[in-house]
Order: C-alpha cells, then sequence, then structure tokens
C-alpha cells in the first residue's frame, strides 16, 4: 500500500472523531423539562399530615378531595377534604366514592396516602398503577384535568397536574 493510500490519515480520524462526538453531544444536551411547581395553603398542610396520621393509625391508605387553582407555573392546593372509609376496598376507600365526590367544581382531583412499606422501609413515592386507573377514570367522568397528589410521610407528597405541561398550562383536549 503507497502512502496516502488506504486507512484515511489519523489527522481525519481525529476530526471525524471530534465531529461524532460533537453532534452525539448535542443531541443529548436538550434542555430539561420543567415541571410545576406544586404549593400548598396552611390550611391544606395541616390536612395532609392530619391525613397521614390517620393513615398510619387505621394501618390503610385514606383519601381526600383536593381543591387548586393553577395559576402561570405553580399548582396552588387551597383545601383538603378527607372522605370517611365507607364502601372501601383493601385499601380503605372505594376508587368509585373518591371519583363521585371529589369532581369539579368544587374539587380538582385527589390525594391518597401510600403506607406500605417497600425497599428500605419506606412507602413508595410513585403513583401505582391502580392509582393511574382512578386517575383516567376521574379524568374520564369530569373531562377536566385534574391534581392528584399522593402523600407517603408526614413531610413528603408527590403530585402531578393534568394539562399543566412544561411548567405552563397545556391547551384544552377534546374528549369525544
Amino acid at each position: 500500500m503507497r502512502k496516502g493510500e488506504g486507512l484515511p490519515s489519523a489527522w481525519w480520524l481525529a476530526v471525524l472523531a471530534l465531529w461524532g462526538f460533537g453532534t452525539g453531544l448535542q443531541a443529548q444536551t436538550e434542555p430539561p423539562v420543567r415541571r410545576p411547581a406544586f404549593r400548598f395553603s396552611r390550611e391544606a398542610g395541616t390536612a395532609l399530615r392530619e391525613l397521614w396520621q390517620a393513615s398510619v393509625t387505621a394501618r390503610e391508605e385514606r383519601v381526600a378531595c383536593l381543591a387548586s387553582s393553577i395559576r402561570n407555573d405553580t399548582v396552588f392546593v387551597s383545601r383538603i377534604a378527607p372522605l370517611e372509609p365507607e364502601d372501601a376496598d383493601s385499601m380503605g376507600i372505594s376508587a368509585l366514592t373518591s371519583i363521585d365526590r371529589c369532581g369539579p367544581p368544587e374539587w380538582s382531583g385527589t390525594v391518597h396516602s401510600h403506607i406500605a412499606e417497600y425497599a428500605g422501609g419506606v412507602p413508595s413515592a410513585r403513583f401505582s398503577a391502580q392509582d393511574r386507573t382512578a386517575m383516567r377514570l376521574w379524568y374520564d367522568k369530569w373531562h377536566a384535568d385534574g391534581v392528584f397528589c399522593l402523600i407517603y410521610s408526614a413531610d413528603d407528597a408527590h403530585c402531578e397536574a393534568d394539562g399543566v405541561v412544561g411548567g405552563m398550562r397545556a391547551p384544552p383536549r377534546i374528549v369525544r
């Protein structure tokens, strides 16, 4: 093989490697998606702690209706109203009861407790498949965006708001 034939020179290999690295890096550095912030009134925060304590005492999940408003990129939770554990399933409150009682215009969704301990001796901080089914049933009944939270300690909650995408209110969806 003569000089200049066959494999490219080391210089070209370096250029190609840097070009490939640069384009790969650009594809991976997309800006992170902003999630909406959640704020709780003093009254709602106190009610959430009481819901948690009732759940721990009863050793069962508890559910409450949740009232909120959305302004810009923030969900403001203003009130919580616990539901009595009637017509309960194994988790303490029938999902259908919370769906029926916690709808618009007075309520924006639900909050419930996760007390069953998993890895590390702490409850799950994520919505389960059953939780997601209940959220979907709520949406199907009320045809409105909802706000859903779960509490997994006296001071910790995980919340999601339908219709708030990237920290801003999404355009309304048509439900058929």
